[in-house]
């Protein structure tokens, strides 16, 4: 049945902001959305005893025998790979560590980081601030923190940067195909897409720059900042030059400094902080949603909730990302057992939209493979899968750093997806001082790149 629904309330708030007096009306196929599970199903899976590892085969898995996967994904998101012609590649694990630099300075530095009780780390220089002894030694809330500040800081080199095609899409009614972008195998209809360019750049903090230089690039802002990130759309023609340029201090407290320029007005403004609740472009992510979570930690409370071994993609042999499913954003690649510390965050704000997130970090890259969101009334909201993928030679500084390749986020109440895949190669490299000044410069925005 197709019923013409208004928009989203965050889509009509971004076009109208590009056309001012424009209504647009989406039309929506609504054929049966899947409902989210609870936090309490998450908990009682988290609980549950797993079955050995050494009952889960390498090889590949259909909906025949899915059943034996249940432990390794959480509930919500299992049921989204029951579908026909469903076919997941296993690998139980894949061997990993960072690069020598950043173990160096864990090994070295680890021990005389602080952890104080405003969330803040003090004396910390470089490498993992916190070991796994420590952190399953603490009581659950500063354990949580400890988690949290090991993904914010781990190995990541300088940065990275990549060209990259948004997707906005919905359900289809039964029978009815959609319309699919390369890379895209399942159902769903894609009603629009954009084209992106995305790079965050490591000032401070750096494993591979040494002692003398304080861990830091030689470029302004790198004794107060951790990274810039700079963003900006390049298609469709009604969005084309939208900017971003947003700066994260050390001293969380002080807040991001998030600069937009917007093409139709012409000028650049500065962005509030609870601005970055809002919808990104009209997608399912917020600015805090990159890779699973790209806030304040100051901004949450956290509790470490428990570990869990769960099915994720840190080494991907896709070469352009693929994804499947009833709304196309189930990645169909290889998936590998990795060991996770699970973390609640729960937003201080109390004008947040988000209930709570559920944090799975990879022990060891520190990265974020799936990012839970619950409303308020506990409920599954919003499911974040990462894609990442490693080079060859992992003795090499860059093949060592996990090169994000797609994210898709799955709305389970409003039954639409979006998926972000980089559509060339990810660059890993170090900028020089000169060109870092020139794309993250505010007064920059206003030109092209």
């Amino acid at each position: 049945m197709l019923e013409e629904v208004w928009v989203q309330q965050h889509y009509l708030k971004y076009f109208n902001f590009l056309k001012p007096g424009l209504i647009l009306i989406i039309p929506i196929f609504v054929s049966n959305p899947v409902l989210g599970s609870d936090y309490s199903s998450l908990l009682q899976w988290l609980e549950a005893p797993s079955n050995p590892d050494s009952s889960l085969k390498d090889g590949k898995y259909s909906q025949r025998n899915l059943t034996q996967l249940a432990d390794y994904f959480a509930p919500g998101y299992f049921e989204e790979f029951d579908f026909a012609g469903v076919e997941i590649k296993v690998k139980k694990e894949i061997n990993y560590q960072p690069h020598e630099f950043y173990v160096k300075a864990t090994n070295k530095y680890q021990k005389g980081v602080v952890l104080e009780e405003n969330k803040l780390l003090s004396n910390y220089k470089a490498g993992k601030p916190f070991s796994d002894e420590k952190i399953l030694t603490s009581e659950p809330k500063r354990a949580g923190l400890m988690v949290a500040w090991n993904n914010v800081m781990r190995w990541q080199y300088y940065g990275y940067a990549a060209d990259i095609t948004t997707t906005f899409i919905r359900s289809t009614a039964p029978g009815k195909t959609g319309r699919l972008l390369e890379g895209m195998r399942g159902s769903g209809d894609v009603f629009r897409h954009t084209t992106n360019f995305y790079q965050r750049v490591y000032i401070s903090g750096l494993s591979s720059e040494s002692e003398q230089s304080l861990f830091r690039m030689q470029v302004d802002g790198s004794d107060r900042l951790l990274y810039k990130e700079f963003i900006e759309v390049l298609s469709p023609y009604d969005m084309a030059g939208l900017k971003y340029v947003i700066e994260r201090p050390v001293d969380q407290y002080k807040g991001d400094q998030v600069n937009s320029y917007l093409p139709n007005e012409r000028r650049v403004r500065r962005l509030s902080a609870k601005e970055r609740a809002d919808s990104y472009i009209g997608t399912n992510w917020t600015l805090d949603d990159f890779e699973g979570f790209s806030g304040m930690v100051v901004d949450n409370e956290w509790k470490l909730i428990g570990q869990k071994k769960i099915l994720s993609i840190l080494g991907s042999q896709q070469e352009y990302p693929q994804f499947d499913g009833r709304l196309s954003a189930i990645p169909v690649d290889t998936w590998q057992l990795r060991d996770c510390y699970v973390i609640e965050a729960t937003p201080i704000w109390t004008g947040h939209p988000y209930g709570k997130r559920v944090l799975f970090v990879d022990k060891v890259s520190g990265t974020i493979p799936l990012s839970l969101v619950y409303n308020r009334d506990d409920r599954l909201l919003k499911i974040f899968q990462i894609v990442y993928q490693l080079g060859e030679d992992r003795t090499k500084v860059v093949s060592s750093t996990p090169k994000w390749r797609a994210s898709s986020v799955i709305n389970k109440i409003d039954n639409t997806a979006n998926t972000g895949i980089a559509i060339g190669p990810t660059k890993t490299e170090k900028i020089s001082a000169s060109k870092f000044k020139r794309i993250f410069s505010v007064s920059n925005l206003t030109q092209g790149r």
